[in-house]
């Protein structure tokens, strides 16, 4: 395993804080700090676009919102990155995907060779989290190296 430390944020108050506990356990172990975005997206399926244009419901919304969510992932990751190195750490970098959050992060953690997931206990999902189980409980039971939750 590389000596490298996956830390997908969310913008949360939990995920800022796993990306600063990441920088000081990354500087005990000489490690590269990956900040990461899963940002969870499901295009319409063709089924639906064709009842979507049947019913004159436009489907640049979902263009938009896509859009405006790959954007906001890339913010949140360039946000990640800068805060490590004014922590004074270099040895960052920073990847997204698309998908659902929990299978985005343990393939990145398994493509990228992580040594270890570092990420908060709780995102800024809303009740469904609570019902279906949340990322970061997902994550903890399957992921292939260390995982540290934080609070």
């Amino acid at each position: 395993m590389a000596n490298r430390i996956l830390v997908p944020i969310d913008g949360s108050d939990h995920g800022w804080k796993a990306l600063d506990l990441a920088v000081e356990l990354a500087r005990n172990r000489d490690a590269e700090i990956v900040v990461f975005h899963a940002m969870p997206y499901e295009p319409l399926p063709d089924g639906l676009k064709a009842f979507a244009k049947v019913e004159g419901i436009s489907v640049q919304e979902e263009d938009a919102l896509f859009h405006a969510a790959r954007q906001i992932g890339d913010a949140l990751t360039r946000t990640g990155e800068k805060r490590v190195r004014d922590a004074g750490y270099e040895a960052v970098s920073s990847r997204s995907a698309e998908g659902r959050p929990s299978r985005a992060i343990l393939d990145a953690a398994d493509s990228l060779d992580a040594s270890m997931i570092v990420m908060g206990s709780r995102g800024i999902s809303d009740a469904a989290g609570l019902l279906l189980g949340s990322v970061s409980h997902k994550v903890s039971h399957l992921a292939p190296c260390t995982c540290i939750l934080v609070k």
